[in-house]
């Protein structure tokens, strides 16, 4: 499904950034993939974890929003799908969204390449200037990582 102010962007925007929101609450999606899409971003949303790897494996993204859980378990989904797009994408701008954040939580995303860290909620309008300013300042990159183990004992 794509909104229709996205619509031809691709054609009209060839330089305009990819964006990969992962998301499991429809209603924030659809906020957020209209909100992006008509400030210039192509943007792709993928529900859960599976979706979203698949969506990694066919395209690079110049930044990623992803919720930490995105299963009723609760397993911490999203950060596997972080460690993917950064092995896939060194450079990208990698973001992780939570209504459960913590300080366990934010310093291995941290420490595992995540280049933002936010808690819900979180204005729309906040979230892209806090974007906007870390893609203009490279500084604001972790060093990536590539591997290390998210989240806790999950089944696979």
């Amino acid at each position: 499904m794509r909104p229709v102010s996205e619509l031809n962007q691709e054609e009209s925007q060839p330089s305009a950034p990819r964006l990969l929101i992962v998301e499991d609450e429809i209603s924030t999606v659809f906020a957020m993939r209209e909100f992006f899409s008509f400030n210039g971003y192509r943007v792709d949303c993928a529900s859960g974890e599976s979706e979203a790897l698949a969506f990694l494996d066919r395209s690079a993204y110049d930044v990623l929003i992803t919720d930490l859980h995105l299963t009723p378990q609760r397993c911490a989904e999203g950060m596997r799908v972080l460690a993917r797009a950064r092995s896939r994408n060194p450079r990208a701008l990698l973001v992780m969204l939570t209504a459960y954040g913590s300080e366990g939580s934010e310093n291995e995303a941290l420490s595992n390449g995540v280049n933002l860290y936010e808690t819900k909620p979180v204005g729309l309008a906040k979230l892209a200037a806090t974007i906007e300013a870390a893609r203009n300042d490279r500084s604001a990159y972790t060093k990536a990582k590539t591997s290390g183990e998210w989240g806790g004992s999950c089944p696979e």
